[in-house]
Formats: C-alpha cells, sequence, structure tokens
C-alpha cells in the first residue's frame, strides 16, 4: 500500500471544513443556506471517510457502508435544497429521499458484500450490491436538480437573483458534466466513479460556498 493512499481525500476533506466553518460563522442562517451548508457537510463527511479507510487503514466493511451512507444522502439533499430555492417545494417532495432510506436500510443488512476493491493517492475503488439499480436513483435526483434550476435561471427578471440562481446551477454543471465526459474517455472513472465523482464535488462545495454567502434573502 503506497503510504500516500487518501492524501487527496484529506486534502479536500479539510478545505471543505474550511468552507463549513466560515458559512457557520459569516452567512445568513436562512432555511435554504442551511440545506445547502449540510449538502457541503456531507461531502466534508464522505472524503474524510475515505481517508481514513485508505491512509489509515480502517478498512472494514462498516466503514465503507458509512461512506456509501453519506453519498446516498447527497442527491436528494440537493435536490431538496434546490426545491426549497426555487420555491417549488410540496409536501410528497419529501418521498424524494425513499430511494435514499431504502439502500441505507438494504446496505445495512448486507454489509458482507461490501468490500475495498482499490485504494490510490486520488480515488477509492468499491464493491457494493444492487450497483445499476443504485446508480439511477443517484443521478436521477442530481438530474432534476439541474433542470429545475436552468428553468429557474431562464425566468429570473431580477439581475441579482438570476446571478444568484447561475452560481447554483454552474455549480452542478461544472461537477458533473465534465464528470460525464471523463467517464466517455477514461474507463478507470467509471470503476471508480463514487470516489472520483465525491472528488470532482469539491467543484460544487466551492460554488455551493459562494452561493450561501450571496445568498441573504
Amino acid at each position: 500500500m503506497n503510504s500516500y493512499d487518501g492524501i487527496v481525500s484529506l486534502l479536500i476533506a479539510c478545505l471543505e471544513l474550511g468552507y463549513i466553518v466560515n458559512l457557520l460563522i459569516f452567512a445568513k442562517k436562512n432555511p435554504v443556506n442551511k440545506l445547502v451548508i449540510g449538502t457541503i457537510a456531507l461531502l466534508f463527511g464522505y472524503q474524510f471517510i475515505e481517508f481514513l479507510i485508505c491512509f489509515v487503514g480502517l478498512k472494514s466493511q462498516f466503514m465503507v457502508y458509512l461512506a456509501f451512507f453519506d453519498i446516498t444522502l447527497l442527491p436528494p439533499l440537493g435536490l431538496y435544497s434546490v426545491l426549497v430555492y426555487a420555491d417549488k417545494l410540496g409536501k410528497h417532495h419529501k418521498l424524494i429521499f425513499i430511494p435514499a432510506l431504502f439502500f441505507n436500510v438494504y446496505y445495512l443488512f448486507v454489509l458482507d458484500q461490501f468490500a475495498i476493491v482499490k485504494c490510490t493517492v486520488l480515488y477509492a475503488s468499491y464493491h457494493y450490491p444492487l450497483g445499476p439499480l443504485y446508480a439511477t436513483f443517484y443521478y436521477l435526483p442530481i438530474l432534476a436538480s439541474m433542470i429545475i434550476l436552468d428553468k429557474k435561471w431562464g425566468a429570473e427578471t431580477d439581475p441579482k437573483n438570476k446571478s444568484l440562481t447561475r452560481l447554483f446551477f454552474f455549480g452542478y454543471l461544472f461537477t458533473f458534466l465534465p464528470s460525464m465526459i471523463i467517464a466517455l474517455f477514461v474507463p478507470q472513472f467509471v470503476t471508480s466513479v463514487e470516489s472520483l465523482l465525491c472528488k470532482m464535488g469539491f467543484i460544487l462545495a466551492t460554488f455551493s460556498t459562494l452561493f450561501v454567502i450571496k445568498n441573504k434573502n
């Protein structure tokens, strides 16, 4: 094992923790901002867990489960944040958390099927059950978030709100569009997509931090 495996995860975790601390001190604590800070906290949590797995060597199946528990909550929480921001939240929208709840409960009972396949300086690869189904329910909320933000951006007439929405949208766009392009040309990205996508999630964390600082409504 390379003694520096997981070190990039620690670096990103430290930067994201810095974002969180600054936002908790300086940002306005409105409902949208609190939800977005929660998303950044989940991104931080995954990076720190991956550091513990790959660098510290805590490679138990339960640690892998904790990593998946964390990232499984990211898409629905992100979509929920977008719905609140776009003022489109309805009572039924809480149902978007049901797939995440299903996977997090189901995976708890199949811990023996989790495994670390590979740890490197940059990423980790995992083995876990229901991969294709998990991926489907993982990416749908992300796609929905981008569509809602794009529509809100186009409908905005106030320059300040338009700029704010654009910032939120670009966080998603610049995180997931490059990821899709890389996946087409780098097969290793697909086999380690959970880890590498969360590394790209640092872009989302950065744009989200700027969004929260500017979102004073």
